[in-house]
């Protein structure tokens, strides 16, 4: 109950601003994007399908960075993260509540991008090889994929500023790409970096019937090291909010 009153002042906190607009523009945008591209394009669908995931993953770090600083700044603006620090009883339910808001945006985001790539991909293009269930996984692959990094950057953009943040998302949608590439081979798994890129691109073409080796592709190796990195990063993120007590100067 009180989880679910405090979700609701920090719902109202971000009505008719940009970190609401973001979540709601961009996925429209990318989807439109892709969709005009691939209408004229000769690429088979599977090819298609496996280039927009990657591409939702290797700009998902930037988007992270940008809102994570966008939260984290207004609450800097708002008394210097007092109210975050001082607002509840148990002081870890400030930091749990807004990286639950930035999750729940981002769940709503990633459903949003790829529902409509969805449909349509499947409506307007024809290309109904997939299913809804494809993109409905899909969609719920990308985003587990990437709580590290929300947990990673909203702790990041407290202590040390909105420039750390941003800064540094765009060096991961570097390090995403090049993780795509044949650099990336034998040693995704164990990079938060790689996660969310290989997990997709195995999917569809788990999907298309292509016979794959949960070992020999790093899978297994990758979603233990996926969820056990990101249980490890909210208990350590949570002591860390703990102990803090607010940023020294304000960037």
């Amino acid at each position: 109950m009180v989880i679910m009153q405090l979700l609701k002042a920090e719902f109202l906190k971000i009505k008719r601003t940009p970190f609401l607009f973001t979540h709601l523009l961009v996925p429209i945008i990318v989807s439109v994007l892709f969709l005009a591209y691939y209408s004229y394009s000769p690429w088979n669908f599977s090819d298609k399908v496996i280039a927009y995931l990657q591409a939702l993953a290797c700009g998902y770090p930037i988007i992270i960075g940008l809102v994570c600083a966008m939260v984290s700044e207004q609450e800097a603006s708002a008394g210097h993260f007092q109210e975050m620090l001082t607002s509840t009883k148990i002081k870890i339910l400030g930091f749990v509540i807004k990286l639950l808001l930035l999750l729940i945006f981002s769940f709503g985001a990633t459903f949003m991008s790829i529902g409509i790539f969805c449909i349509g991909f499947i409506g307007m293009l024809h290309e109904n090889a997939f299913d809804f269930r494809f993109y409905l996984i899909a969609a719920c692959i990308l985003f587990g994929s990437h709580v590290f990094l929300y947990i990673l950057h909203f702790a990041i953009s407290l202590h040390f500023g909105k420039g750390a943040s941003i800064g540094l998302g765009i060096v991961e949608s570097l390090l995403v790409a090049l993780l795509l590439t044949g650099l990336g081979d034998g040693i995704w798994s164990f990079i938060p970096y790689g996660w969310g890129g290989h997990f997709v691109s195995l999917w569809t073409l788990h999907s298309s019937g292509a016979e794959l080796s949960i070992i020999e592709t790093g899978l297994k190796a990758g979603i233990v090291a996926s969820v056990c990195g990101t249980l490890i990063a909210f208990t350590l993120s949570c002591i860390w909010f703990w102990k803090w007590e607010g940023r020294k100067s304000v960037s």
